[in-house]
């Protein structure tokens, strides 16, 4: 017999031998063989000769250490500016009442606020004599600019801005076009507020807004029906659960509400817990589905008989801000768009245009500009003033 026969019957018996095996025998021979052969396998490692098993079980150990973290960084290996970098601003102060951002986490914010306002009523006692008026809740509203823009530029932009703020054109295709720009009111409460007088009040505005707008002297029965679901659900029993509300049936004061519009027309109705931060709660209040309750919630605030006439005002001036193509923030103006500031001798004064940016820019100038004046009340107003050449011919 020749050695290739005995070879090819020495494979054929352990083939047959191994085909009689069980899955677990086979199993556990697979893994002697390739224990012996990592034993016996050897590799340079760090210029050290080691056995396969035993650079196989290091590696294991090192991965271990990894997914545990314990190579991580740490307070101890890093300054403690560089670790509160990559701690996110909603971690951090949770014991503070209000939350601070950072400026890039502020530009990732997809909403502005436009204006801002504040609600008062009439004291009770000897103050109602002296005329004196306490503050009941600050709000304010929000909207994306860049849809802002797009929905108020063929009307608005470039006319003098005095007139704008003046006109009641304006505050109505802001409600008219709250859909398309995801506006937003925010409240929040200065004072313990009893929620059934609000609700009654709220109610009675709404039912005027509601009027107005529709042209109607009476409400449609449909219509009535959308309006008393709405007010409905800021029933005491129903969101006494939600913890913004006292024993005595009040709204705690530093509660949020939030009504923001969606593109269906419907209004998203929400409200946040006072407290600290780690303490508050988001609950939602309703979703309302009629777009005349969802305009009329802003058109108390921005009708013709608004609650805060003066935040209205600073509404309108946002809102003729956007519609000229300005942003909010420095970092997002556009190029060829220049805002004056104050000179020395009072009179308003524009940076030099650049040349170089004057070629390749792509976007006109606007034929008119803003200038950011300085208040005793208010630290910076917007008021529109007749163009850049103008300015400059009075400077």
């Amino acid at each position: 017999m020749s050695g290739s026969e005995s070879t090819a019957e020495l494979e054929a018996a352990v083939q047959r031998h191994l085909e009689s095996l069980t899955p677990e025998q086979r199993d556990a021979l697979r893994a002697y063989a390739a224990d012996y052969v990592a034993r016996r396998s050897r590799v340079v490692v760090d210029d050290k000769s080691t056995s396969l098993k035993r650079f196989a079980r290091r590696v294991a150990e090192k991965k271990k250490l990894f997914e545990s973290g314990a190579m991580e960084e740490t307070v101890r290996m890093m300054p403690r500016w560089q670790l509160q970098q990559g701690i996110p601003a909603r971690e951090l102060r949770q014991g503070a009442y209000k939350q601070q951002l950072r400026d890039h986490e502020e530009a990732e914010l997809e909403l502005d606020r436009f204006g801002q306002g504040v609600v008062t009523s009439r004291t009770t006692g000897l103050g109602s004599l002296l005329g004196s008026r306490r503050r009941d809740f600050a709000w304010g509203i929000y909207a994306r600019t860049d849809d802002a823009e797009r929905v108020m530029r063929e009307a608005w932009a470039g006319r003098d801005q005095r007139q704008a703020v003046a006109s009641e054109d304006l505050y109505l295709d802001i409600v008219r076009y709250c859909h398309q720009m995801e506006l937003t009111l925010i409240a929040l409460t200065s004072r313990p507020l009893p929620l059934a007088a609000t609700r009654q009040q709220l109610a009675g505005n709404l039912e005027a807004s509601m009027q107005r707008l529709s042209g109607e002297a009476e409400l449609a029965p449909q219509a009535k029906a959308d309006l008393q679901q709405f007010v409905s659900m800021f029933d005491d029993k129903r969101v006494a659960q939600a913890g913004w509300m006292d024993g005595a049936g009040n709204v705690r004061e530093g509660t949020h509400f939030l009504f923001s519009a969606t593109p269906e027309g419907h209004l998203v109705a929400e409200a946040i817990t006072p407290g600290r931060l780690k303490e508050r709660k988001t609950s939602r209040i309703c979703v309302n589905q009629s777009p005349l309750v969802t305009a009329s919630v802003f058109d108390v605030f921005l009708g013709p008989q608004p609650l805060d006439e003066r935040g209205k005002q600073d509404v309108g001036h946002g809102m003729v801000w956007a519609a000229n193509g300005f942003r909010f923030r420095p970092w997002e103006m556009r190029p060829g768009q220049y805002i004056a500031e104050m000179g020395p001798d009072g009179r308003p004064a524009f940076p030099k245009p650049d040349p170089q940016q004057e070629e390749c820019m792509s976007l006109p100038l606007r034929p008119s500009v803003f200038q950011l004046l300085d208040e005793g009340t208010r630290p910076l107003r917007r008021m529109l003033l007749d163009g850049i050449h103008a300015a400059g011919d009075a400077s």
